[in-house]
């Protein structure tokens, strides 16, 4: 049964907590100021370097119609590797959020699956870690199709 654990990032962005499988975490830095991109998508607040290689970076509240982040001493970016909706291949973005709370670690039967037809698709379960209920996030389905193609344009415009 030890295979079936999974483990979770878990951060708050607009007043509420959200949880990342950490797989898909790549690394966690301090907060600093993007490079603003004319003209770009509302929820983009710029681009930043990452090891050599130019990623967006998304105003998580923003995204979520949750308002804008509050930048504070807490406030760091979480950069992420997000699957192509072609299958082929991934990028990395960069996350906005309040703060990294937690590391937990979980077994299926203790995550609690949304409906499919729930919107925002891409909350797909709950979790609950004292009095803290955490949403966890299918970071391929944060961003659509119409999304990861505007965010590919604003890496190759640059």
């Amino acid at each position: 049964m030890e295979q079936d654990i999974q483990s979770y990032l878990s951060f708050s962005a607009g007043g509420n907590t959200f949880g990342i499988n950490v797989s898909k975490v790549i690394e966690i830095q301090e907060y600093s100021n993007p490079k603003p991109v004319p003209e770009s998508i509302p929820y983009v607040l710029g681009v930043i370097d990452h090891r050599n290689k130019v990623i967006p970076v998304i105003d998580t509240s923003k995204k979520f119609n949750l308002g804008q982040t509050q930048i504070t001493p807490q406030t760091c970016i979480v950069v992420l590797e997000i699957d192509k909706p072609d299958a082929s291949g991934s990028f990395n973005i960069g996350i906005i959020v309040d703060q990294v709370s937690d590391v937990f670690e979980s077994d299926p039967e203790h995550i609690k699956k949304i409906e499919d037809d729930y919107k925002p698709g891409y909350i797909e379960s709950t979790y609950r870690v004292d009095e803290t209920l955490v949403m966890i996030l299918n970071t391929n389905k944060v961003f659509n199709d119409k999304d990861i193609i505007a965010l590919g344009s604003i890496i190759e415009d640059l």
